[in-house]
């Protein structure tokens, strides 16, 4: 797992690093119990969660991500482990038998996250008590859905989202554009999002996952929400487990992660979408065009590298394509064409042409 370095982006400390990689050891046994454990491979594990107490307590938390059952915590208090002579910190003790039987049931949800990836899936899903629903918004607009667990996402342009919601678990699959999401607190059933083929679990939290086509973004904006890994095949969930908390980016590729924490104001910022705003604070005339154009059919064109260079700041209506260009030709004398096809506005600069856009 590899970190860029950026303005912002933190280190993660010793502490951090050793917690990610107890979670990562945690969901490598938990696939390999889904193939089968053989003797060496159990007597592993169990010297693993008498390594460290925590790897225990890490192992049952993966599970009740994984499949939220209230009984794995009345598991662990009562299932003594398979070693007698290896207590837990807690003086708790539990058979290894009885451990499989829970975790089997934890695999069993996640066999299923592949057909939930396939929206053409729903009548199948409807066989195993799935209720499912898709929202989608057009190019321009915003929609807010209170979900029927009280739940509410907000999709903006030209989003896509399928809910699927069984007794046991919840599922969100973004298939384009970005959603912000309040989730209701239920931590019986915790709610999975798929984006990218990434999975992301979280209970009681706020979120917003964007969508596009190299990389899916993710910030927490209340509460922890947890990076499960990448779906590297039909049937295979990639190992990698990444806690997000409050105020936390994430930029998730396919093969790295890169954190950032943000500041109270930035996050207001990246969330002005849902109040129908877009909020440029320095960013490049080329970044700006390129997110405007998300809520129109409209192409832009910027032949002039200098042009697509120069900062605009500044408070716009997202849907309001007419007030952003009249802002940039009244601010930095930007010349405005339409080609013939109607669809495509070339960006040009006249001559000694220097300044910021602001508005």
């Amino acid at each position: 797992m590899g970190r860029a370095a950026m303005s912002n982006v933190y280190d993660i400390d010793h502490k951090r690093q050793r917690a990610e990689q107890r979670a990562l050891e945690a969901s490598t046994w938990i696939a390999k119990m889904d193939q089968g454990l053989g003797d060496a491979e159990a007597e592993a594990l169990r010297a693993w969660m008498q390594a460290d107490p925590q790897n225990e307590a890490e192992l049952l938390e993966m599970a009740r991500m994984w499949d939220g059952m209230d009984a794995l915590a009345r598991l662990s208090e009562v299932f003594p482990h398979a070693s007698e002579a290896s207590p837990t910190a807690t003086g708790r003790r539990r058979p290894r038998v009885a451990m499989a039987a829970a975790f089997a049931v934890v695999l069993a949800a996640l066999a299923m996250i592949p057909a939930i990836t396939n929206s053409s899936e729903s009548e199948a899903l409807s066989d195993v008590g799935f209720d499912t629903a898709a929202y989608e918004t057009a190019v321009g607009g915003t929609s807010t859905i209170e979900l029927s667990d009280r739940s509410e996402i907000t999709l903006n342009t030209d989003s896509r989202a399928v809910v699927r919601f069984a007794r046991e678990q919840r599922i969100v699959n973004l298939e384009r554009g970005e959603m912000h999401i309040d989730v209701a607190d239920d931590p019986a059933r915790p709610l999975s999002v798929i984006a990218g083929g990434h999975v992301v679990r979280a209970a009681g939290t706020a979120f917003t996952v964007k969508l596009d086509a190299s990389r899916v973004e993710l910030l927490v904006v209340d509460g922890r929400v947890r990076v499960l890994g990448r779906l590297e095949s039909p049937d295979r969930l990639e190992d990698r487990s990444l806690l997000i908390t409050e105020g936390e980016r994430v930029v998730l590729n396919a093969d790295r992660e890169t954190v950032e924490a943000l500041e109270p104001e930035e996050i207001d910022v990246r969330l002005s979408w849902r109040n129908g705003d877009l909020v440029f604070r320095g960013e490049s005339l080329a970044d700006a065009v390129a997110e405007v154009s998300r809520y129109t059919s409209v192409d832009f064109v910027i032949p002039d590298d200098d042009l697509r260079k120069i900062r605009v700041a500044g408070l716009f209506r997202a849907n309001d394509v007419a007030g952003f260009l009249a802002t940039l030709q009244a601010n930095f004398d930007v010349v405005v064409s339409e080609r013939a096809d109607e669809r495509t506005i070339v960006l040009s600069a006249r001559e000694n042409s220097t300044r910021d856009v602001s508005h």
